[in-house]
C-alpha cells in the first residue's frame, strides 16, 4: 500500500485528484501576483504546482532545458575562451533567455505551428507597428526570425550563439586558436592582456541586442493591452536542478534566466513560472557574487513554499481516503482511522510531522514506510511507527546529503560530525572542542578544494590564523541551513529551525559565547538517539 510516489512526476495516481490548493498556488496562477520563481526545497511541491497548472489552464507551454541544446553553448571554444579570461557573459545569457521566452510566447499566443503561420504573424506585427519609429529596431530584430518562430529552440540558440562566435573570431581569432591548442594558454596570459581582450569583445557582447529584445517585449505587451478578451498564458520551466548543461555554466545561466524574468511582467496576460530548488539558488548566489546578483532585490518575484501542519494533515487524509476508496471501501477512511494509537504520549500525526521538514514528500514517505511496516495488520500501532522511523530517518539523511551536495560539498563530513554525538541537544562547545576544530580544519584544507565550498574557505582562514572562529560558525550556519540542526542562541529563546523560522543563519548572527544546538528529530532514528 502507498499514498503516492516521492517524486511528483511519477505521482499521477494521487497528485491531481488529491491536490491541495494552498496559498502559493494562488500566487503562481494569479496574473496580478509578481511571483514567478517557485523557490522550495526538494519535495516541497514545486513540480506539483507546475503539473497542476499545466492540467488546469488552457494555454500553457513547458520549456524543457534539455531541449534547448545549451550544451552547444557550453562546448563553444569561443565562449570557453571568453569565460577563461574573465569576460562577463551575463548579457549574452540574458539575450539567449529573452529570445527563447519571446519566441515561446509568440508561438503560444499566435498558435504558430509552421513556417507560413510564422511569416504571417510577423507581417501582422510589422503592419501594426510600421508607423511607430520607436519600434523599428524591434521590428528589424523580429524580421530576422520571421520564418523561424515555429522551429525548435535549439536551432534558435545555435544561430544566436554562432553570430556571437563569428563576431568574436573576427576580433580575436588567433588568440582563440592558441587557446584551442591547449597548454593552458589562458593561464599564461598577463592580467593586462586579458583586460585588453575583454575590452575588445565588450563591444560585441553589449546591451544593444538586449535593448532590441526589450523593444520586442514592449510590442508584445502592447498587443496584449489592446486585446479586449483577456486570455491567460503560462510558460512553465522545470528541471533546472538536473544536468541540462555543463556545471561550469549552469548557475550563471540560471542567474541570467532569473534576471530576465522581470522584463516579461510588462506583458499583462503572460505568467512565466520557474521552479528552482533552494540548494540550487544557494549555488547561484555563491557563484555569481561577482555579478552583483542579490537575492533580496528579487524577493518580490519569489514564491516561497511553506507548509503548515493542518495543510499536511489535509494532504495525507486526502490520499488515504483515495487509497482506501479504490482498494477497500467507499467509506470516508482518514489518517486517524488507520493510525489510532499514540507513539508513547505523542499523537501519531504530530510524531510523524515533527520528524519531517514540513514538506509533502517527507510526510508521504514516512506514512508509506509505516504502511509498509504494517503489512498484514489492520491498524498502524505506535511500535510500527517507531520501526518505520529507522528506515525513514536513514533515507532522510541520504537525501539531505544528495540535496545539498552541490552547494556544500563537505556536507557528509559535517553530518558525520553531529552523528557522533550521543544525545539530541548539546552546547556549542560540546559540538567542537578547539582540538576538534583544528583537526577538522587540517583535514578539509589538506584536500583539494571542491567548487565554491564555503567550508574550505573557512578551514583555510582557520589554519592561517586570519579568522580563528570562522570555521565553527560556518559549520553551524550550514547545518542550520540544510535543516540538520536547530539553534537556541540565547537563554530564554526557543530553538529555531530553518524550515520553520528564517531559512538563513548568517555567521555574524552566531555568538562567540556558548549556545545550544539541537539535532532535528528526523535524524534521531539513523543517529540512534533515544
Amino acid at each position: 500500500m502507498s499514498i503516492g510516489a516521492n517524486a511528483a512526476e511519477l505521482d499521477d495516481e494521487f497528485l491531481l485528484p488529491c491536490f491541495i490548493h494552498h496559498p502559493p498556488v494562488a500566487q503562481c496562477i494569479g496574473m496580478n501576483s509578481r511571483g514567478m520563481v517557485i523557490d522550495g526545497r526538494t519535495g516541497s511541491g514545486k513540480t506539483a504546482i507546475l503539473k497542476y497548472i499545466s492540467a488546469q489552464m488552457q494555454r500553457t507551454t513547458e520549456i524543457d532545458p534539455f531541449d534547448m541544446s545549451m550544451s552547444y553553448v557550453s562546448n563553444s571554444d569561443v565562449l570557453n575562451f571568453l569565460h577563461a579570461i574573465g569576460a562577463d557573459l551575463d548579457l549574452l545569457f540574458q539575450v539567449l533567455w529573452k529570445h527563447v521566452l519571446c519566441i515561446e510566447f509568440i508561438r503560444l499566443r499566435f498558435q504558430v505551428s509552421d513556417e507560413t503561420r510564422s511569416t504571417g504573424v510577423f507581417q501582422w506585427i510589422a503592419e501594426r507597428f510600421n508607423r511607430d519609429a520607436r519600434k523599428q529596431r524591434a521590428i528589424k530584430y523580429l524580421k530576422q526570425w520571421e520564418g523561424k518562430f515555429w522551429v525548435t529552440m535549439d536551432q534558435n540558440i545555435k544561430e544566436i550563439t554562432e553570430k556571437v562566435e563569428n563576431a568574436v573570431k573576427a576580433e580575436l581569432g588567433a588568440e582563440i586558436e592558441k587557446f584551442k591548442a591547449g597548454g593552458q594558454y589562458d593561464k599564461r596570459l598577463s592580467v593586462g592582456k586579458k583586460s585588453e581582450f575583454v575590452s575588445r569583445v565588450r563591444k560585441i557582447i553589449n546591451s544593444d541586442q538586449l535593448a532590441e529584445l526589450g523593444g520586442v517585449i514592449e510590442i508584445l505587451a502592447e498587443v496584449e493591452r489592446d486585446e479586449s478578451a483577456m486570455k491567460n498564458y503560462y510558460i512553465l520551466i522545470d528541471r533546472l536542478d538536473e544536468g541540462w548543461v555543463d556545471v561550469s555554466l549552469r548557475f550563471k545561466l540560471t542567474r541570467a534566466l532569473i534576471e530576465s524574468l522581470k522584463s516579461f511582467r510588462k506583458i499583462r496576460d503572460l505568467k512565466i513560472l520557474l521552479a528552482i530548488r533552494s540548494d540550487v539558488l544557494e549555488r547561484v548566489v555563491q557563484e555569481t557574487r561577482d555579478l552583483t546578483f542579490q537575492r533580496e532585490k528579487l524577493d518580490d518575484y519569489f514564491v516561497h513554499l511553506k507548509w503548515t501542519k493542518p495543510l499536511l494533515k489535509e494532504l495525507v487524509d486526502k490520499r488515504i481516503r483515495s487509497l482506501f476508496k479504490k482498494q477497500y471501501t467507499g467509506g470516508e477512511i482518514g489518517f486517524d482511522d488507520v493510525f489510532p494509537f499514540n507513539v508513547g504520549n505523542a499523537n501519531p500525526f504530530d510524531y510523524i510531522i515533527d520528524r519531517t521538514l514540513m514538506r509533502p514528500r517527507d510526510a508521504i514517505a514516512f506514512v508509506n514506510e509505516c504502511l509498509e511496516a504494517a503489512q498484514g495488520t489492520y491498524e498502524v500501532t505506535g511500535t510500527t511507527i517507531k520501526k518505520a522511523e529507522i528506515n525513514f530517518s536513514r533515507i532522510r539523511r541520504d537525501t539531505l546529503e544528495q540535496e545539498w551536495q552541490s552547494a556544500f560539498p563537505t556536507i557528509k563530513r559535517l553530518l558525520d560530525l553531529i552523528s557522533s554525538r550521543p544525545k539530541a541537544q548539546f552546547s556549542s562547545t560540546e559540538l567542537c572542542s578547539s582540538n576538534d576544530v583544528d583537526s577538522l580544519a587540517l583535514e578539509i584544507y589538506s584536500q583539494p578544494k571542491i567548487d565554491y565550498d564555503p567550508v574550505y574557505e573557512a578551514a583555510k582562514a582557520h589554519c592561517d590564523g586570519s579568522a580563528p572562529g570562522i570555521l565553527f560558525k560556518t559549520i553551524v550556519s550550514i547545518l542550520y541551513r540544510v535543516g540538520a540542526v536547530g539553534v537556541k542562541l540565547r537563554t530564554g529563546e526557543r530553538y529555531s529551525f530553518a524550515h520553520i523560522d528564517h531559512p538563513l543563519l548568517s555567521i555574524s548572527q552566531i555568538p562567540d559565547e556558548d549556545f545550544s544546538i539541537r539535532i532535528h528529530p528526523m535524524l534521531w532514528g539513523t543517529f540512534r538517539i533515544n
